[in-house]
């Protein structure tokens, strides 16, 4: 799905994406976004616009995590406002990517299908994951922190985790230490054991 108010930018967008192989959704608002969403349209990743009127791409995404079966959607943020100050408010809200334009048409295409990987590879992932800790977790946790306790059920160290979220090993930390003190847990063996349906 892309959402912007600019109509030119919007049908290049589709041009793009259906040239790559993508069926597209389109809303020139967020208020029209989350109607479709609302209304139960499917979308595996959403290209979101910043700086729209009557509701911002900021706004737009808090109201995305709130739709049941939407809060998993990957949210790539594709905008004229390049202020790093920007960039670091869509990534803490959950974005996944940040792109400013004018982007690079093939550039934009690998950040999708790389996002798009990353959600397979994560769904098949949930899998090994009890059903009734993850909803506890889900609700406890921030999407990062959930993230990264999945990284952790799975056996990575912070390290590992640390290069391939592209974060820093000392934030990886901070965000392991909120995990512990969140659910109340010693130490990552019982993240893992309390996640991990094969570890009981």
């Amino acid at each position: 799905m892309c959402v912007d108010d600019d109509i030119n930018m919007l049908n290049s967008s589709e041009d793009i994406l259906i040239s790559a192989g993508f069926d597209v959704s389109l809303a020139k608002s967020g208020t029209q976004a989350l109607k479709l969403l609302q209304k139960g349209v499917k979308c595996d990743l959403i290209l979101l616009d910043v700086d729209m009127p009557d509701m911002d791409g900021f706004e737009t995404i808090k109201e995305v995590q709130r739709i049941e079966n939407c809060r998993d959607i990957p949210v790539i943020f594709v905008t004229g406002m390049d202020a790093p100050d920007f960039e670091i408010k869509g990534l803490e809200l959950g974005a996944s990517d940040y792109i400013v334009k004018p982007f690079i048409k093939d550039i934009l295409i690998a950040r999708i299908n790389s996002q798009l990987r990353k959600k397979s590879a994560e769904e098949s992932i949930v899998k090994k994951y009890k059903d009734d800790a993850l909803a506890m977790m889900t609700k406890e946790l921030s999407d990062t922190e959930l993230m990264v306790a999945k990284y952790i059920a799975d056996g990575l160290s912070n390290q590992e985790i640390a290069e391939r979220t592209n974060y820093s090993y000392a934030y990886i930390k901070k965000v392991t230490s909120s995990i512990l003190g969140k659910l109340d847990l010693q130490n990552r063996t019982e993240i893992r054991g309390m996640l991990r349906c094969d570890l009981d």
